[in-house]
C-alpha cells in the first residue's frame, strides 16, 4: 500500500474513532444530567422546565465538578440561537430574536472548528404529541437542514410524560416506516435499536437522506421517562 492510501486509511480510521468517542461523551452527559434529575417532579413539566434542568445538571458536569477529565472539555448552551437561518416565504436571513433556537447544543471544545451536536426535545404525553415530534420543528428541522446543517449527526429527546417508553417507541417507528419517502430513510435504517440504559434512558437510531445537500444524517432518538 501506497504512503498516500496509508495515510487515507489513517485519517479515516481516526475521524471514525473520534465520531465514536464524541457521541459516546454526548450521550454520557444526557445520561448522567437525566440521572440527577427527580422524573416524577416533571410528569406535568413544559419540555422547557425539563431542558432547563437537565441542561443545568449536564454544565454542572462540565463547567464545575467533572466526573471524568473528558468531560471539561465541553459546553452545553440551551436555546441556542442558529445564525443564517432563513424565512421560508422570501429567503431573507432572520436576525436577532427571530432567529430560530436550538433546546439543546452540546459543543467539543478541543477542536478547531468545535464539533457541536445539536437536539430537539418534545414532550411525549397526547395523542398530538407524535406530530410534533416529527414535524418541522422536529425532526424534519434536520432533514430539511433548518439545523444542524453542517454536521452529520443530531438527536431528538423524548420527555415520555404519558404512557410507557415501549409504547411510545413502538409508535415512532410505526409513524417512521410509513412515512418513509417523506422522512428520506430505508426500511432497515428507519428505527435501529442503540442502546437500553439504567435510569429508563432508551435509545434509537433513524438515518435519512438530506434532500437539498443529499447527505447523509444520522439521528439519535432518546426517549427519557418522565411517568
Amino acid at each position: 500500500m501506497s504512503s498516500s492510501r496509508r495515510h487515507a486509511t489513517s485519517t479515516s480510521a481516526n475521524r471514525a474513532e473520534y465520531r465514536k468517542a464524541f457521541l459516546g461523551h454526548v450521550h454520557k452527559l444526557l445520561h448522567a444530567g437525566y440521572a440527577a434529575l427527580t422524573p416524577s417532579a416533571f410528569t406535568n413539566a413544559e419540555e422547557d422546565d425539563i431542558t432547563g434542568e437537565l441542561c443545568k445538571h449536564m454544565k454542572h458536569l462540565t463547567e464545575v465538578a467533572p466526573s471524568a477529565q473528558w468531560m471539561a472539555l465541553y459546553s452545553i448552551h440551551d436555546q441556542d440561537p442558529v445564525n443564517d437561518a432563513k424565512r421560508d416565504d422570501d429567503g431573507s436571513v432572520r436576525l436577532g430574536k427571530r432567529r430560530p433556537r436550538l433546546d439543546i447544543r452540546i459543543v467539543n471544545k478541543h477542536r478547531v472548528p468545535n464539533a457541536g451536536f445539536c437536539i430537539e426535545a418534545k414532550r411525549l404525553h397526547r395523542s398530538d404529541s407524535l406530530g410534533d415530534y416529527m414535524d418541522d420543528e422536529g425532526l424534519n428541522a434536520f432533514i430539511k437542514e433548518y439545523y444542524a446543517k453542517n454536521d452529520d449527526a443530531c438527536g431528538m429527546l423524548g420527555y415520555v410524560q404519558a404512557g410507557a417508553i415501549k409504547e411510545w417507541t413502538y409508535k415512532l417507528q410505526l409513524r417512521l416506516l410509513k412515512d418513509l419517502s417523506t422522512r428520506a430513510c430505508t426500511n432497515k435504517q428507519a428505527w435501529t435499536k442503540t442502546h437500553a440504559g439504567k435510569n429508563g434512558v432508551v435509545g434509537y437510531l433513524s438515518r435519512h437522506l438530506c434532500p437539498d445537500s443529499q447527505k447523509t444524517l444520522d439521528v439519535y432518538h432518546t426517549l427519557l421517562d418522565f411517568v
